[in-house]
Order: structure tokens, then sequence, then C-alpha cells
């Protein structure tokens, strides 16, 4: 019998009945789309000649989680992806979020997409055209987009995905709905399919309807997906007119969650930057020429409305120009946002940074239109950067301290004239008044600022003298004396409204200062903490200093011992202890070594959590834990700081990690991850299988004094109290934190239970020394 001759027969009969199923269905008026594909992989199958690549359907599954790692990041790059489609608004809601299962939704003002976009740009896996095209269609935008993340992003966040949209040359909108678990089976993706659907009265643009959320979303989440994209927000962009003019009208997104029913506004460029500025400082002319400012600070108590605008002869404008009056600048207004990185909130420093950066600076609108290159980072039509190096004024007044903008009305050109390029105004009498005008307005709430703060104004003033503060005692014992003063009838001569409005007010402030007591009591108690904690790494300092000769000695011995009885178990075990001892002190001796050289240095991550490995390796073996450590990337270098300030955060993660598997009464796994972030930093995740975080104490977690740990009874030791003290993460944070870093509560990977991501900015180019190159 001919084993081949039968296999050939089989083969060609397999192949014919292929053939001859696929042209009947062929022949039939609505054939089987699924069917005549899956008759035509299999029939491909049996080419002798060539062979071809095919995808199976779980690929799907796994792309989402291993290209997006964070559900913040999912959400940033859809909305980006909204950004490369020319949309000018996003919103974005989330519903039902507070717990896996909720709904997002994302909508923009986009381009939208017809049919022939959906199934070959949507639909298809890593087209070209964001390499062939890497300026958006309408606004020649650089795109923001990854190559073909963004749908990906919406399956790491939901199981299910609702498109629907329509282009501007489609009477009809389009819709389809895809179940990513149809994804998770193996099978060839081809024979997948989503049902597609017209949809009438849709608008222009793209919505995202994703539901089946696969994590709880917390308030401070969502903040942190609207700072992912902050480098995309525009503020006062260009106004423009869309038959006349392409230029670009700017991007604006705005984060929501609806509880109840009602949606509330999370973030914004009003609510997440604007609204951080330190004063509003704005300024008009009226038609005789005469300006005035008004200034708003609400941190300093200052609320000046119309105020007169002084000429004092130092806040000239560095280019010279003079004016007592303005007559050329009747009708002229502007409004400035004004910001000093010191007293920007905590939360909010990173991203309002971020857009000082990039949009800082005062623009001028004529007529509605901007009027470019003013604004610019690389303009300083106002002369803001020149005098902040003259140090004409010393309070901070550098362009990036402003986000601000100038409006003209001008329709017939009598006095501000656009140059011949377009580029620009001619800078004629008006442009130079218009010139002295907003910087001198600027000079002048930028001084009242400064010494309401107590600063120096002019290098030539006497630093100002400090105000003798009062203790909360003092104040609650004077405000009580002044409510009892108001009580009694006593007419104080103050124009303040009614007496009782005045105790009621008075009352509140005393309960207010009560409250400042408390918080100081609470930092007093922190600090404390801290003293006896510096104390102690002054003591672990000489231990191991002392200890190490001590160590060296005993294990010589016991070798000795060895070599007699090499068949004794318990000189082996106890060896083995001694050598973890040993590792321990060289780390901390190396530790407290180098911090005491006061020297920040560059370190690559990944060499300091190896050191750390090999240290806590004896740890891990007698608590039958297992440790993972994974990288993407090399050349992590983070900015430069204190190795001792690394040992510090890796080992107090690594110590509540054990806690919480101890707890948790499970076979334990820590993962250590990490990697190069999309904003300039180097991440590292530390992941465990403990008992986790729950939702509540997730917020909570890096506040001083608040632990998950039982606390301590009180006959326990020093070293029980100061480990369960609460002050762990509320350490390594602030050491973070001061880095110009982040660290927070994260989504853990599957099969895990808590993760701690720390954000850390990588080291510039120009603090790498070469030997690390």
């Amino acid at each position: 019998m001919d084993v081949n001759k039968l296999q050939k027969e089989f083969l060609d009969s397999s192949k014919e009945s292929l053939r001859h199923e696929l042209s009947q269905e062929l022949l039939n008026t609505s054939f089987d789309y699924d069917k005549v594909l899956s008759l035509a992989t299999e029939l491909a199958k049996y080419d002798q000649e060539n062979v071809r690549f095919s995808v199976d359907a779980s690929h799907i599954s796994r792309l989402g989680h291993e290209l997006v790692s964070k559900q913040e990041t999912a959400v940033a790059e859809l909305i980006k992806n909204a950004y490369d489609a020319d949309a000018t608004y996003v919103k974005v809601v989330f519903r039902n979020h507070t717990s896996v299962g909720g709904d997002l939704v994302i909508l923009d003002n986009g381009l939208g997409m017809g049919r022939e976009n959906l199934i070959n740009g949507f639909m298809r896996i890593s087209t070209q055209d964001k390499s062939d095209n890497p300026r958006s269609t309408l606004y020649r935008r650089q795109r923001a987009g990854r190559k073909g993340i963004g749908r990906f992003s919406a399956q790491r966040l939901g199981n299910n995905l609702e498109v629907l949209t329509r282009d501007e040359v489609s009477e009809k909108g389009l819709g389809i709905n895809i179940d990513w678990g149809k994804f998770a089976k193996t099978g060839d993706l081809i024979l997948i399919s989503s049902h597609i659907r017209y949809v009438e009265d849709l608008p222009v643009g793209t919505q995202l309807h994703i539901s089946g959320l696969k994590d709880s979303w917390s308030n401070s989440q969502i903040q942190r997906a609207y700072r992912y994209i902050s480098d995309l927000i525009q503020p006062f962009p260009l106004i423009y007119s869309p038959k006349k003019n392409k230029k670009d009208p700017g991007f604006k997104v705005e984060f929501y969650e609806e509880l109840g029913g009602v949606e509330y506004l999370v973030a914004s460029e009003q609510k997440s930057i604007l609204d951080n500025a330190l004063a509003v400082i704005s300024g008009h002319v009226d038609k005789k020429g005469k300006p005035f400012v008004s200034l708003k600070c609400e941190r300093h108590e200052i609320h000046i409305s119309d105020e007169s605008m002084a000429f004092d002869p130092r806040t000239t404008n560095v280019y010279g120009h003079e004016f007592e009056s303005y007559s050329s600048l009747a009708g002229v207004s502007f409004t400035a946002y004004y910001f000093i990185a010191d007293e920007l909130p905590a939360g909010s420093k990173r991203i309002v940074k971020n857009v000082l950066k990039s949009s800082g600076g005062v623009r001028i609108y004529r007529n509605g239109f901007r009027v470019l290159p003013y604004g610019e980072h690389h303009d300083d039509w106002l002369g803001l950067q020149r005098s902040s190096a003259l140090r004409q004024i010393l309070p901070p007044h550098h362009n990036s301290n402003f986000i601000g903008f100038v409006q003209i009305n001008d329709v017939d050109g009598v006095n501000f004239e656009e140059t011949a390029s377009r580029e620009g105004l001619i800078e004629n009498l008006a442009f130079s008044q218009l010139q002295d005008f907003v910087y001198r307005a600027l000079a002048q709430g930028v001084i009242k600022i400064a010494a309401a703060r107590g600063r120096k104004i002019f290098a030539s003033d006497e630093s100002p003298p400090k105000k003798p503060i009062d203790t909360a005692d003092q104040l609650v014992k004077k405000l009580n004396g002044l409510i009892q003063l108001i009580n009694s009838g006593v007419n104080l001569s103050l124009d303040l409204g009614e007496h009782a409005q005045v105790s009621e007010a008075a009352k509140e402030l005393v309960e207010r200062v009560r409250e400042l007591g408390e918080s100081s009591q609470a930092l007093l108690e922190e600090n404390g903490m801290l003293r006896v904690l510096a104390t102690l790494g002054l003591t672990i300092g000489e231990f191991t200093h002392e200890t190490r000769h001590v160590l060296l000695a005993i294990s010589s011995g016991m070798l000795e011992i060895a070599e007699q009885e090499p068949g004794n178990k318990t000189f082996k075990n106890l060896k083995e202890n001694i050598d973890s001892l040993q590792a321990y002190l060289r780390y901390f001796d190396r530790a407290v070594t180098q911090n005491t050289q006061r020297t920040l240095e560059v370190h690559e991550i990944r060499d300091v959590v190896s050191d750390f490995r090999e240290v806590i390796g004896p740890t891990l073996k007698r608590q039958k834990a297992i440790l993972d450590v994974q990288f993407n990337g090399y050349d992590l270098f983070v900015k430069p700081s204190h190795r001792s300030e690394w040992a510090s955060i890796l080992l107090n993660l690594f110590t509540n990690s054990l806690k919480a598997i101890n707890r948790a009464k499970v076979p334990g796994r820590i993962l250590i991850r990490g990697g190069e972030s999309e904003e300039n930093s180097i991440y590292i995740e530390f992941i465990d299988n403990g008992d986790g975080i729950p939702e509540d104490h997730k917020e909570r977690v890096f506040d001083a004094f608040f632990t998950t740990s039982t606390p301590a009874d009180a006959l326990a030791d020093e070293e029980v109290q100061i480990t369960g003290s609460g002050l762990g993460l509320k350490i390594i944070r602030d050491i973070i934190v001061s880095a110009g870093g982040e660290i927070f509560v994260s989504s853990p990977p599957d099969n895990y239970s808590t993760c701690i991501r720390i954000e850390f900015p990588r080291a510039s180019e120009e603090e790498i020394p070469d030997d690390l190159r």
C-alpha cells in the first residue's frame, strides 16, 4: 500500500470539496461572508508553493494589557486619537466607576469616520497611515497617538466597546459593537466579525461607549488621566473662521463623573489649571486713554477692582517706552492668570508646570483672531524674560508665570495693522503703548502680590521684616475676645456689617483655627517621629560600622568549626544566617556612607534593584516567597538622588509586601517591574499578592500615621512602635515628590492584589556622567 499516494488523494479530495462548497456559497444571492472567509482560509492552507502568516484571535485579547499597562494611559491614548482626528473638544464621562463594571463614554467633535475609514483604518491592525501622514488632515497637528494602539486601549479598559461615528460627507452615521470576550478564544482572527449598522441623527465626530470597566476609578486617577494629556491642552487658542482660516483653534478636554444621574466636573482646563493660579491680573483702557488695573488673589486676600494704574518709573518696560496715557488703546483689555511654582498645590504642580512650559505667555487677539507669534514660547513681546534676567523687579514675572490674552477691537486697522507677511503687527505707536500698558499693569499686580507675601520687590529694597506669628492658642483667645465684645453690644466702629454676622464669622474663624491647632499638633507628632527615625538612622550607621568587624570574626570561627564537622546542619544554618546579616550590614553601611557625602548622584534603576534583590534573597528564602524582576529597556537613569533614599524606598515597600502576604496567609509572590514612562520619567512598580488595600484606603495610605497594620499595644517595644507608625509610605512619598516624581496605588496585574507605582524624573543627558553612558 502506497501511503503517500493515499494521503495525496485524500488532500486532493478535501481541497476539491472546499472549492466546491466555496463556489456554491458564492453563487448564492445573499451569501454568508463568515462562511466564505472560513472556506477561503481553509482552502489557502492547501497551497503547496506559498505560506502565509495568520493571527490567532487571542492575540487581540493580550494586546490591550501588554501595550497599555495603566488604565490612565489607556484613556489618554483614546483622547490622543481624538486630537489626531482634529477634534477641538472631548468630553469624558465616568459612570458607576467606583467599582469594577462601570461605564466610560468619550465623545469628540473631530472629523469622524466614514465606512471606508472605519474598515480600513479603525478595524485594520498596524496601518501605515500615521507613518505616511505624520500630521493631521485639517489643522496639520503633529500626531500624538501611538501607532494603532487606540482601539486596544479600549480593550484594556472594558469588556465591550460601542463605536458611533460620522464624517462630514455622510448623511448617516455608523455604529459597531465589539465584544472583546470573543477574542479571548483561540481561532483565526479574520473569522471574528462585529456587526455594523447605520445610525440616524448622529453629529460629526466619534463616540466611544466602553462598558464593563475592568478597574475601579478614583477621583485622583481621573485627574491623573487628565494630566497625561495636558501637553495637548492649549489655553486661549486661536479663534478662527473654518472657511477662511485653518489655523488650529485648540484642543479642550473635560472629565466628568456621573453620580446619581448628575454629572460633576472633575478635571478641565479651568478646574485643573487656571483655578490653580495664585492671582488673576486684568486691565483695560477707557475711551480717554486712561488705564485701569484689577487684581484678585484669594490666597492673600487681595481684591482690587478698576484701580488707576500707577506710573512707577521703576516699572518702565525694558524696551524703553514711557507713556502717561494710552491714546491709541481705547477699548483694549487683557486678562492674565499669574502662577508661582512655590505656591502651586502639590497635587496640581506637575500638570500646571507642564502647561506653563508649553503654553505660558500672553497672547494677542485682534478682532477675535489670534495674532502670531505673540505668546509663543520663543516670543518675548512684553520683555518679561528680559526683565526677569535683568532683575528689574525681583518677584517672579517670566513668561512662564502667566497664561493670558490681550483683546484688541480694531476692525478698520486704524491703530493696529498686520505686517505684509501677516506674521505680527506693525510696531507703531499703538503697539509701543500696548507693550508698555500690559507690562506695567502686570508689574503692578506682581508687586502687590509680592508685598502681601512679604517679599523684596526691588534690589535696592531692604528685606521686609518678618511678621510675628501668633500661636493657634493666642489667635483663639483674641477671636474669642472679639466675639464676647460683639455679643455684649460694644460698638467697635468696624465696618463689618451686622454684629450677628461678624459674630458668626468670628466663630467660624475660631473653629478653623482650632482645626489648624489640631493639624499643628499632628505635624509636631510627625516631626517628633521623624527625629526619632533620624536618630535611629545614626544608630544604624554606628551599629553597622562596629558590628561588621565582630561578624567577620564570628564567621571565620564558624568556618573552622564547619571544616571540622562538615555534616553539622546546625552550623550550616547558622552560617547562612550570618551571611544574610552580613549582606544587610554591607547594604546599610554603604547606604549610610553615601548619604553622609551629601552628593546627589545619577543611578541606573536596574542596578539599584539588583543590589536590593541580592540583599533580600535570604529573607525571601526564609519567608518562602518568590521575587520576579522585569525591566523594559536599558539606560534607565533617574534624576540625581541619594542611594540611601532608594534603599529606604525599596526596603519599605518590601516589608509592607511581606506583612500583607503574611496577613493573607498565601505563598508569597512579589513582582518588581520598571521601564521608561511617557512623561520623560522612569517608573517602578512594586507588586504583591498579599491581602490588598481596601478601596477607601487607597487615597490615604500615604498620609502620616495612617497604617493598615494592626496597632501596636502600649507595651510593645520601640521597634514595633516605629515600624507600625504609618510613616513609612509618607516618608517615601516625600522623597519622591520632593524630586518632582509621583507615587500612587495603581491597578495590579492578574493574580496580584496590590501595585504601588513610582514615577521618578529621568536624568537629563547633561546629568549622566560619561562613565555611565
